[in-house]
């Protein structure tokens, strides 16, 4: 998938594309736009107020990202910000046929579909790189996630220990809603 666009349950008109190298000023302002709330959600750690040169490495390094992996940004023109980051997913190669997905969409923008379509190339474009089998982390009271994979019609497996859930979704047998 090279470029796709998306309309919010707002209306809201969004492109999506594929990461590249030069994204992480858009990864960098993607976080800023995470209340310590989302950012404990999605990186399970409390991130308050983060360390600049930590963050600036580690969207360097989520931008950075090499086939087989792939990663994909949303974009969309907001009244105060065009051409603004407003969702990410990637997923990781791990070992054969079996990668790491990730998924965040900034708070503002949440509830609208976005991480749901994000999810639903995540997964189509696993499936033509030969990925069988999908793994994530998601805190256990993150229900939006858990949402977000019913409303997809996803059978997923799920164990949970210390507030934490690991999630594999079979992609062999996944067919999407």
């Amino acid at each position: 998938m090279r470029k796709k666009t998306f309309r919010t349950k707002s209306g809201l008109l969004l492109t999506i594309r594929r990461l590249r190298p030069d994204d992480t000023p858009y990864l960098y302002d993607l976080f800023a736009h995470l209340s310590p709330q989302s950012r404990y959600l999605r990186f399970h750690l409390a991130l308050e107020q983060p360390d600049p040169a930590w963050l600036q490495e580690t969207a360097e390094h989520i931008a950075a990202i090499h086939l087989p992996s792939q990663g994909w940004l949303a974009f969309a023109d907001l009244p105060d910000e065009l051409g603004a980051c407003i969702g990410g997913a990637r997923f990781v190669v791990t070992g054969a046929g079996i990668a790491e997905a990730s998924l965040t969409v900034r708070d503002d923008l949440q509830g609208q579909g976005i991480g749901t379509e994000l999810l639903r190339i995540l997964i189509t474009e696993a499936q033509k790189a030969g990925i069988h089998r999908l793994m994530a982390d998601a805190q256990a009271s993150n229900q939006s996630v858990f949402r977000m994979l019913r409303g997809l019609g996803l059978n997923y497996r799920s164990s949970t220990h210390a507030g934490e859930t690991h999630l594999e979704i079979d992609l062999d047998v996944t067919h999407l809603a």
